[in-house]
């Protein structure tokens, strides 16, 4: 229970009458001014490491379920990653189909071009052969009909 002022002046002076006025005021500095109940006893300790135990439990368990939910989070993005890594990694395998089917049609154009330069070498070869044997006959002729037309 606190002490009121009236009351704390009644014993400084019944205390100054029985003790004398130095003795009153030294045991009035020993008594705390809001009074004894204000100080914490070992009860008010024990309930005050009870709570705190209580409300720490109360924030692991908070913490504990926030984390559980993170991760369960985490582990469904990476997951949902992971799924569109393999649609990706399924999309570069059909490009790269493409691109063979590419190569083998520059490899069919290049085998064709090869094919059709040998055949032109050839058809040149055949010009120039023709020519030749026309060039040959129309020398042949011009020099027989000039031959039967000269004088004898």
């Amino acid at each position: 229970m606190a002490l009121t002022e009236q009351q704390r002046s009644e014993i400084y002076n019944n205390l100054t009458k029985a003790i004398g006025p130095k003795e009153a005021e030294f045991l009035m500095a020993q008594q705390p001014p809001g009074g004894w109940e204000q100080f914490a006893t070992k009860r008010d300790l024990a309930e005050l490491d009870l709570k705190t135990q209580v409300g720490f439990a109360e924030v692991h368990a908070k913490m504990d379920k926030g984390f559980a939910e993170v991760h369960a989070k985490m582990d469904k993005g990476f997951a949902e990653v992971k799924e569109q890594f393999a649609e990706v990694k399924e999309q570069f395998a059909e490009v790269k189909e493409q691109f063979a089917e590419v190569k083998q049609q520059f490899a069919a154009t290049d085998m064709r071009f090869a094919e059709l330069s040998v055949k032109r070498s050839r058809d040149v070869w055949a010009f120039i052969a023709a020519v030749t044997l026309m060039s040959v006959s129309i020398c042949g002729s011009v020099f027989l009909a000039v031959w039967q037309l000269a004088p004898s």
